[in-house]
């Protein structure tokens, strides 16, 4: 493997942006996203990928992938005689939203719009969608520098809204599901000057 010291990233900032499960990426791929377009078109006439906008600095958005371990099982003759998977892996993408607004709440509570703001219920169903999370050193940066495309997940709230830190926060869990026999569970997204060959 070559040393690509191009390919070394900090995430200084970024932002998720999510659509209905099933539309397409932008035609420009990872290069069509910019830190505060409020919108992207998507390839498919008539679709867009909305920006969730200011998520937490402090606590940054985490992927975790858990589970899809390999145990190791021995015969009396040899200890590693044969490997096999323990249990199947989870992912979930969590971040934490900072804009206190009806876009917002009703999107992670999958709530309803009331005479007062948003309705939602404790044991409200999660909200299928699509997400993608763009990431760059450089507030400005002409581009994205790297990304992730996860193509159906089920959003639901982390918790309740968060009083004590810098900014009041209300957290969103993205959990990753399968899009379909034969398809990707996520996609790293990389710019093409940097995914080699």
């Amino acid at each position: 493997m070559a040393i690509n010291d191009d390919s070394v990233f900090f995430a200084e900032y970024g932002t998720v942006f999510y659509a209905e499960v099933g539309t397409a990426l932008p035609t420009g791929g990872l290069k069509a996203f910019h830190l505060t377009d409020a919108e992207v078109a998507s390839a498919d006439a008539g679709k867009k990928w909305q920006n969730l906008g200011h998520t937490s600095n402090s606590n940054k958005l985490e992927i975790s992938l858990e589970g899809g371990e390999s145990e190791a099982f021995r015969s009396w003759l040899k200890p590693n005689l044969k490997t096999k998977k323990s249990s199947d892996g989870s992912m979930t993408v969590t971040a934490n939203a900072l804009q206190m607004d009806e876009e917002t709440l009703k999107l992670i509570f999958n709530g309803k719009t009331t005479d007062n703001g948003v309705g939602a219920n404790i044991n409200s169903d999660p909200k299928t969608l699509a997400i993608v999370v763009i990431t760059q050193e450089a507030q400005n940066a002409a581009n994205p520098e790297f990304g992730f495309h996860f193509p159906k997940t089920k959003a639901a709230p982390s918790g309740g809204p968060q009083l004590n830190g810098d900014f009041i926060e209300q957290g969103v869990v993205f959990t990753v599901e399968s899009p379909g026999t034969g398809k990707d569970d996520f996609e790293f997204m990389l710019l093409k000057d940097n995914a080699g060959a």
